[in-house]
């Protein structure tokens, strides 16, 4: 075979594939599936095994953040948003957590529960609640790794949220943070994810 045809059909395999401008939503460097879209946030958050997609984020949300939901559920009332922030020097993971869970009930929230765990070379911890008013249930995932933390807030219906927490289960055992991270200089700037 001519090596000429052959270095055509190759270039033209890599096109079939190729984004039509590097770096949008069709590349796969930006798939959510691949989990590179949060790359410069210092971790990974890879969607494979779920059907949930990133969506536009409300309005009204007092922090930026990415919001994500079930992949052609129109009125589907669960949600899954991820947000970063970055710890003070006199916090840790449990201080940062508790001054936020002492705000709860005020916003209507009720505590079911909390445990810490360990995830990807980190602490972690799960807060379970209701929210009464609105019939509502949340588990928000707050993982660290040396100042920086992420926080996964899953949230449904009382009556679907099973059905949710399933997909939630699953991102969070995706999540993955960089290795660099560690080793780079901490910012003092406020991480900006839109």
């Amino acid at each position: 075979m001519n090596t000429n045809l052959v270095a055509a059909m190759l270039t033209f395999v890599n096109l079939a594939f190729a984004a039509p401008h590097p770096a949008t939503s069709t590349s796969l460097l930006m798939d959510p599936q691949y989990g590179h879209f949060f790359q410069n946030q210092g971790f990974q958050l890879k969607t494979a095994g779920t059907d949930w997609l990133p969506t536009p984020q409300n309005e009204d949300s007092l922090f930026d953040s990415i919001r994500f939901t079930p992949k052609g559920k129109v009125n589907s009332t669960a949600s899954i948003s991820v947000r970063t922030d970055t710890l003070t020097k006199q916090n840790n993971l449990e201080t940062y957590a508790k001054k936020w869970m002492r705000d709860y009930p005020s916003y209507g929230f009720e505590v079911l529960g909390a445990k810490s765990f360990t995830l990807s070379g980190g602490p972690g911890l799960v807060v379970d609640m209701v929210q009464k008013n609105r019939d509502q249930q949340i588990r928000q995932v707050i993982l660290q790794k040396d100042r920086k933390v992420a926080i996964l807030t899953c949230l449904d219906s009382r009556r679907d949220f099973q059905k949710t927490l399933v997909a939630c289960n699953q991102l969070v055992k995706n999540f993955q943070w960089d290795s660099a991270i560690s080793k780079a200089p901490l910012s003092t700037e406020k991480p900006q994810i839109k």
